[in-house]
């Protein structure tokens, strides 16, 4: 899945649209593709993607090279937003919690790359971590490298900037901030929601199960089918289950 995603990703970039509805067409399909590929580096965190950290680190840099992230931040951050989901000062993931709503787009574009500073702010970076990174962004940048020689920069720019934009607001938004809005630091099943039905679980790939992913963080995307639910109202355009109260835990 991510060496055709990646591989259907650059490809396009090579397609240059010839009118301003192929232009859309063209970013919404990357960008979903891209998006597909952060959902996919989110399973590596977890070691979904592979039985060694190796593999799991190979894969997860390879499925974030269509937004330009580099996994080595994000896999410095987003087990610690597991640990202490919500608790000001020790969440990364809290920089979408603002009480102006217009900063909300523009910290979600931001966001993956605060990690680096709040690392830094919480004590330092792992050892290794900078000379890690800076491989990271190596390796990015010599995959674009010849890209930006073939199809010219202003290909590359008007193709790569817009799908990385779309991609946070979509990513940052609806599947991290609105999956936490309320930032509660009660029981476990109360600081996240899930996205009711199978059209959202099908867009986001799992993602839309976020309650279920905190709870069983041990669970691979596709295991989240046989807890999706459908939205009791049968409303057509997807909507949380943060209406109501969460499900009691197993002991």
């Amino acid at each position: 899945m991510i060496l055709t995603l990646v591989a259907l990703s650059f490809t396009g970039l090579f397609v240059v649209p010839a009118t301003w509805w192929g232009f859309a067409a063209d970013i919404l399909f990357r960008s979903w593709l891209a998006f597909i590929g952060t959902v996919m580096a989110h399973e590596g965190v977890h070691g979904l993607l592979g039985r060694t950290r190796r593999a799991n680190t190979f894969w997860g840099r390879l499925a974030l090279l269509p937004v330009l992230v580099p996994f080595t931040n994000f896999r410095g951050t987003h087990l610690q937003h597991h640990r202490y989901t919500s608790e000001p000062g020790k969440d990364p993931d809290l920089f979408l919690d603002t009480p102006h709503r217009w900063q909300l787009p523009f910290r979600a574009v931001a966001m993956p790359h605060q990690w680096f500073f709040w690392l830094r702010r919480r004590g330092g970076l792992p050892p290794g971590h900078p000379r890690d990174l800076v491989l990271n962004y190596l390796a990015i940048a010599a995959c674009y490298l010849p890209v930006a020689i073939l199809v010219g920069p202003w290909r590359l720019v008007t193709g790569v900037l817009p799908v990385c934009i779309l991609v946070s607001l979509v990513l940052w938004i609806p599947f991290a901030h609105l999956t936490h809005e309320g930032y509660s630091t009660g029981d476990p099943a109360a600081r996240s929601h899930n996205w009711f039905g199978w059209l959202a679980y099908g867009f986001s790939f799992g993602l839309s199960m976020h309650r279920e992913h905190h709870l069983r963080p041990h669970l691979a995307w596709i295991e989240h089918h046989q807890l999706v639910e459908r939205d009791p109202q049968r409303r057509r355009i997807p909507r949380r289950d943060i209406w109501r109260e969460a499900p009691p835990q197993a002991v």
